[in-house]
């Protein structure tokens, strides 16, 4: 076993009940795509992480580890959702992760930038995962399209935008009663509660924060759980740019 199947396994393995036997597999699929990461993320600016350990916690226990402390009410746990949307998806993290935990859910991955769109076809094909589309594109735009509009069972952005932004860019995805998850630090007090109006304004309900440590010897961060509970205005999101210069913070936005 080398040193990143090593550090997998000891970070998958709380995350193991009801893979039926499925470990070894799963394994075997992440270590390709953490090597991927590890050998293109410095070229395509998609991770700094180089380190085994650093990747697999950083990574995999990331994504995996808030699934263990989800609000009761997200019904689609263990199993995962019928569809999810991962918006901004840079090098496919938590998208890919989830799509390989998961391998019934049908993941979409929202990407506009060329070289990590380059990067996310190479993993699907080395990965040979069939639940897996990528949506070439700005979330503003494809937002307004009737396919997408709150259609996902789940949503999920990383390191996408401060939240006021993030929520105005994914939430028109989410359909009612369905959950979005975004990632933030040991302390997300404050970006809450300048996310208000937005959560008001775009159909979302109260923000769930639920602390988790993505591995060993880890600061505690946390996930933010956030249900859509009303339909979001026709309105948003904003043109192109505009959620991101003027986020939704009072009653001129």
């Amino acid at each position: 076993m080398t040193e990143l199947q090593s550090v997998l396994a000891e970070v998958i393995e709380p995350h193991l009940s009801g893979l039926n036997g499925k470990k070894d597999n799963l394994l075997d699929k992440f270590e390709v795509f953490l090597e991927m990461l590890r050998n293109r993320g410095r070229d395509n600016n998609l991770t700094g992480f180089r380190d085994s350990t650093e990747l697999a916690i950083q990574v995999v226990g990331d994504a995996l580890a808030p699934l263990e402390s989800a609000p009761e009410d997200v019904d689609f746990l263990p199993d995962g959702p019928e569809e999810l949307l991962d918006v901004g998806s840079g090098a496919g993290v938590p998208g890919i992760i989830y799509a390989l935990y998961w391998p019934k859910c049908e993941v979409y991955l929202l990407e506009s930038n060329k070289k990590r769109l380059e990067f996310l076809r190479e993993a699907i094909d080395n990965l040979e995962i069939n639940n897996v589309q990528i949506i070439e594109g700005r979330a503003e735009s494809h937002a307004h399209e009737l396919v997408w509009r709150e259609r996902f069972d789940m949503v999920t952005s990383r390191a996408l935008a401060p939240l006021p932004i993030s929520l105005e860019l994914c939430l028109p995805y989410l359909a009612l009663d369905g959950w979005m998850l975004t990632f933030k630090g040991s302390n997300p007090t404050d970006e809450i509660k300048d996310a208000e109006f937005a959560l008001n304004k775009l159909g979302a309900g109260k923000v769930s924060a639920r602390p988790y440590v993505p591995g060993s010897g880890q600061q505690r961060r946390h996930a933010l759980w956030i249900p859509k509970t009303g339909l979001t205005p026709d309105r948003y999101p904003r043109r192109e740019g505009i959620p991101a210069k003027r986020p939704l913070r009072g009653s001129r936005s």
